[in-house]
């Protein structure tokens, strides 16, 4: 499925380098060195909800900053802002059915830390374009035919990332058209929590 990419969209995905310059955080990485600093449009990546269900398909601008907090130790705080369209099926979080089409926006933002080391000969700033996902409503997340991931093209480790941690997850999902509702998916005290949901409107 393709998802269209309207032009506000578009816009947003060039305004996120000014946008990730004039943060006053790091999103809790604290101090260390940056030694990365991209941004990329994601298109055809897919959702999951609450009971694993792939709920809609996702198109937002993605920016990535990581710091060198010491040797071989790195801290990557991650910005989103895009949309989404949903797939018929359960809700995000499991409350209800609903039917494919629904339409909104999502906003996020996570903090992870890693070990591991940093390949050479790449280019470490800058617009890397757009990463088609090519998911489909039955591919499972983080495994569609086309999905980038920054951590493997950027860094090595021999241990195959075991150190990969969480320390900050925050997503919200408003339903804009064919649906209404808000949803929101956050790391709490080290546990994943949601509350809201996306739901149909009421046939009149």
């Amino acid at each position: 499925m393709k998802i269209f990419v309207p032009t506000a969209l578009t816009l947003l995905w060039l305004a996120v380098p000014a946008a990730a310059q004039n943060q006053a955080t790091n999103l809790g990485c604290g101090p260390g060195k940056l030694v990365l600093n991209i941004r990329y449009l994601v298109e055809n990546d897919v959702d999951t909800g609450t009971l694993g269900n792939n709920w809609a398909f996702d198109t937002y601008a993605r920016g990535v900053r990581v710091w060198r907090r010491s040797s071989g130790h790195f801290c990557a705080a991650s910005t989103y802002g895009g949309s989404f369209t949903t797939i018929a099926g359960s809700s995000p979080a499991g409350k209800t059915t609903i039917p494919a089409g629904i339409r909104g926006t999502l906003n996020g933002q996570s903090t992870t830390t890693f070990r591991g080391t940093q390949r050479r000969g790449l280019a470490t700033r800058g617009n890397l374009g757009a990463k088609d996902f090519q998911c489909t409503s039955a591919d499972t997340k983080g495994q569609c035919a086309g999905t980038y991931d920054w951590l493997t093209a950027y860094f090595t480790s021999v241990d195959n990332f075991k150190s990969f941690k969480y320390v900050r997850y925050a997503f919200t999902y408003h339903a804009t058209e064919g649906g209404k509702g808000t949803w929101s998916d956050r790391l709490v005290g080290g546990r994943y929590r949601s509350s809201g949901d996306i739901r149909p409107l009421k046939k009149k």
